[in-house]
């Protein structure tokens, strides 16, 4: 095997490369589509019948003896500490094979050498935090080297050796670089991270495909077969290289597709999560890049670098329980200014990703949240070709979205979020029906003007809605708060609580999440 982990690893960066340029592309075609059919729906006339009657859900907020916002600070932490201890079982799992088989030292291994070596391996668990709570990618940065400068100290005084504090920063660095580069890949940006990790597995396949078809051709370079003399003198050297490179394309195309298809019903069926796939894409990408140098010193017992990946579907089974959400999950309901969305994205990483450990998420779709919300389910359901039977026609129809809606927690404790797919003659239809079955609904009106006749219409039913029992209402410096406050005149006392929301510092996301569940 020695010799050809360069091949595997060109592989696995020609993988990755190819699954980031094709989500860019992917998500660009989402979003044309998502506006096309949401300007080109039934005409108004088709959706004008009074929408049938959605029973309201029972309120959870009304029944729930839990305190909703100790609750949601207890399901942060135990996911932040599952979070932990799985990268630190793999870390730990990689660093007991390392010296199993990977490493020539006279030394053998301790326990001691064991737990510090796990110790630089967990490094992941940085990422995974960073995930679960949407870092930024400079936060997530910042905390690896928070996280390596920490087991530098950690490795110097337990070294045997004098080391000096540049070597042991250049191996840690050797540690994360080639990982942190395919990470980045896959997830520099949010429409990226939205679809590169569903694709990444494909994307593998394929160019593993293609390099494994170049090696084959490159090993009989000194006798090649007639019939490859022949086309290369029919189509010339580079594009025969080209078309013998995506000829597997087409045998694997077929098994390529299900795979996808297989994911796509797997989410569906609630077998992983949305952060659970993105860790164990993450974790492979990271072993991977830990046993293909490996496999060049140890042969094909470098491949067992990888066996710690295992535990990911083995814990899958097992945390749930103790991962299970607290009481009755309450309903959210999110409104917002459209064609704002900087602003939206950032709502929904700093207060939305922490509401779903308490409860469900429900929303009308649009453009502005792809990178947030696509799932595999969306993806392929796009790629079929089948994105418009997700909306809504008429308002007949809405009872029967609704009842489709997933409102039970993932395995790793979250709730998903629901959304509504709508065409222009069908969004208020939809919007009623989720009203009855909001608890509480944040509405972002940060650049909101009176000319803005959609939320202005949101205004107007929450203000009269029996179900609501708040509505937080997020401003800034740009919001017409004198055209919004005529809207709502005729609502209850105490519904409606405005919020400063210019700056979403921990302070304000701290207050916005009080209201919420307090």
């Amino acid at each position: 095997m020695q010799g050809h982990s360069g091949e595997l690893l060109f592989a696995l960066q020609l993988g990755v490369l190819l699954a980031a340029l094709a989500s860019w592309l992917v998500a660009s075609a989402y979003r044309r589509r998502m506006l096309g059919l949401m300007r080109d729906g039934p005409a108004p006339d088709a959706a004008r019948a009074t929408p049938p009657a959605v029973a309201a859900a029972p309120s959870a907020a009304a029944t729930r003896r839990t305190d909703l916002l100790a609750a949601n600070r207890r399901a942060t932490v135990r996911a932040l500490l599952a979070l932990a201890g799985v990268c630190l079982l793999i870390g730990l799992t990689q660093s007991w094979l390392s010296f199993l088989f990977v490493y020539d030292d006279d030394r053998g291994f301790t326990l001691r050498r064991v737990l510090v070596l796990g110790g630089v391996y967990a490094w992941p668990m940085v990422m995974a935090w960073g995930l679960l709570r949407r870092w930024s990618w400079g936060r997530v940065l910042a905390g690896i080297g928070a996280y390596m400068l920490l087991m530098a100290g950690v490795v110097m005084l337990n070294s045997h050796e004098q080391q000096s504090l540049a070597r042991v920063a250049g191996w840690l660095g050797s540690v994360v670089v080639i990982p942190m580069v395919v990470a980045l890949l896959i997830s520099a940006s949010g429409r990226i991270r939205a679809v590169a990790p569903y694709l990444l597995p494909i994307f593998l396949l394929l160019s593993a495909a293609s390099v494994g078809a170049l090696s084959l051709l490159a090993a009989g370079a000194q006798n090649p077969p007639a019939w490859i003399i022949h086309f290369v003198g029919v189509v010339g050297a580079w594009p025969a290289i080209v078309l013998l490179a995506l000829a597997p394309w087409l045998l694997l195309a077929w098994p390529v597709w299900r795979l996808g298809l297989w994911l796509a019903q797997a989410y569906r069926e609630k077998r992983f999560s949305d952060l659970a796939y993105l860790l164990a894409a993450y974790w492979f990408v990271i072993l991977a890049a830990s046993a293909l140098p490996a496999v060049e010193g140890a042969g094909w017992l470098g491949f067992t670098q990888l066996l710690p990946w295992l535990w990911l579907p083995v814990l899958g089974r097992v945390l749930p329980g103790w991962l299970v959400p607290e009481g009755a999950p309450p309903t959210l309901l999110v409104l917002r200014v459209f064609q704002q969305d900087a602003a939206v994205e950032s709502l929904f990483d700093r207060v939305i990703e922490r509401w779903r450990l308490t409860g469900n998420t429900v929303l009308i779709a649009g453009t502005d949240l792809i990178s947030r919300t696509l799932d595999p389910d969306d993806l392929f359901t796009f790629l079929n070709g089948r994105l418009g039977e997700r909306f809504i026609a008429s308002p007949a129809q809405v009872p029967a979205r609704l009842a489709g809606f997933d409102l039970k927690p993932d395995p790793d404790g979250r709730y998903r979020v629901n959304e509504c797919y709508c065409f222009d003659s069908t969004w208020q239809a939809a919007l009623a029906a989720l009203v009855q079955r909001a608890d509480v609904v944040l509405m972002d009106l940060r650049g909101f003007q009176a000319r803005n006749a959609g939320c202005r219409h949101e205004l107007g039913v929450l203000s009269v809605a029996a179900q609501v029992y708040r509505v937080v209402l997020l401003h800034d410096d740009r919001t017409d708060r004198a055209a919004a406050g005529s809207d709502i005149a005729a609502a209850p006392a105490g519904r409606f609580v405005w919020v400063d929301a210019g700056r979403l510092n921990p302070a304000r996301v701290a207050q916005i999440m009080g209201h919420l569940l307090g």
